[in-house]
């Protein structure tokens, strides 16, 4: 099994990099069963780790963002873990490509560990033949937040202390052979500038209105800020000449240079902030990559503005090439079919969409 983890690895870093931004909204279509929050395997390693029984374990599941993962706080005593596991009997062709990203997710941490220890978890354990991860667990009941702070001075303190991150990260500098192995090659402008969801919208008026419906189905759930957004898409979406012009933005993305390292997946549902102590620490590091200059701090400032929080402190930190793929790139992917009744990731994209537009306008 190790041996074909490494040649699949291989494979993917190969032949799917350019897919990541698609697979990071697409491969989430079948979730695995949430009756348990973790299987047996997990179990046993976790109780293994904490040096007790598997009876004597307390399990806590853990909510929110986009996962395939079965997840879990897990509690012996005084001790708590954070937990994420592959379950391959849930997913599609034995999960290898979600055992690659696992095994991308500890090895890209435990270079992190080494370069910029302050942003990554200080421990970390891939165990149960690959399937189980294991990490220092930041709990909300240890005053760890995994949303933007709702105080204003507490949010602009986060987005600056996110901001400074990225920029940070940006730095970092790898030999090409590092870069190969832990898959990090570039495809940030590829999968954005190079996507056809924005002349989709442009060249097909069915696409629009079942768009402009969506929006007019959306709106009265939002605040305030996220109503105009949706108003102003909705306005868009009839002007066939600025859609043009986005288009004509978008692709200019795909002429950047991507030679700074970047998460890939900067937004609140993988980031830890403790407002006491100002510690940061990012999460889920399977989409890193090399990607253009700005690239995290914009996915982040997306996030900031979509949870309705001001940015205006920050425009100057983003990539407005990248605001312009991310319009066509979302609104596409909004129009999917929801994944199960009550979920949120349309309208996460459909949201993600108008903020970035928004955002480009005042740019």
């Amino acid at each position: 099994m190790a041996r074909n983890l490494r040649w699949f690895f291989r494979v993917l870093s190969r032949d799917q990099c350019s897919q990541c931004y698609t697979l990071i909204m697409e491969t989430i279509e079948t979730p695995p069963d949430r009756d348990a929050s973790l299987t047996s395997r997990a179990l046993q390693c976790t109780a293994t780790e904490l040096g007790t029984n598997i009876s004597d374990l307390q399990i806590t599941s853990v909510s929110g963002g986009f996962s395939r993962n079965r997840r879990a706080l897990v509690s012996a005593g005084d001790k708590t873990i954070f937990v994420k596991e592959v379950d391959i009997d849930v997913l599609p062709g034995e999960g290898e490509r979600e055992l690659a990203w696992l095994k991308k997710d500890y090895e890209v941490t435990r270079l992190l560990q080494k370069l910029h220890p302050k942003f990554v978890a200080d421990w970390i354990k891939l165990d149960g033949d690959g399937h189980v991860l294991m990490t220092t667990s930041y709990a909300s009941t240890d005053g760890w937040l995994w949303q933007p702070p709702a105080e204003k001075f507490l949010a602009e303190r986060y987005t600056s202390a996110v901001v400074a991150a990225t920029r940070e990260l940006e730095k970092t500098e790898l030999p090409h052979e590092m870069v190969e192995e832990l898959q990090l090659q570039p495809f940030t402008t590829a999968e954005l500038g190079l996507d056809d969801g924005i002349d989709k919208i442009i060249t097909d008026p069915d696409i629009r209105c079942q768009l402009i419906d969506n929006y007019r189905i959306l709106l009265p759930e939002q605040s305030e800020v996220n109503q105009q957004r949706c108003q102003k898409m909705m306005e868009l979406l009839n002007r066939s000449d600025e859609l043009a012009d986005i288009s004509v933005r978008a692709k200019q993305f795909a002429k950047q240079l991507e030679d700074c390292f970047n998460h890939s997946d900067v937004r609140s549902d993988n980031l830890a902030f403790h407002p006491q102590t100002g510690q940061l620490k990012l999460v889920d590091w399977n989409w890193a990559s090399y990607a253009p200059q700005g690239s995290g701090a914009t996915e982040f400032l997306i996030d900031m503005a979509r949870h309705s929080h001001d940015v205006t402190p920050w425009l100057d930190e983003l990539n407005t090439e990248m605001l312009a793929s991310f319009i066509g790139f979302f609104l596409v992917r909004s129009l999917k079919p929801p994944l199960q009744p009550g979920d949120t990731l349309r309208q996460m994209q459909a949201l993600s969409a108008a903020t970035a537009y928004d955002l480009l306008e005042r740019t």
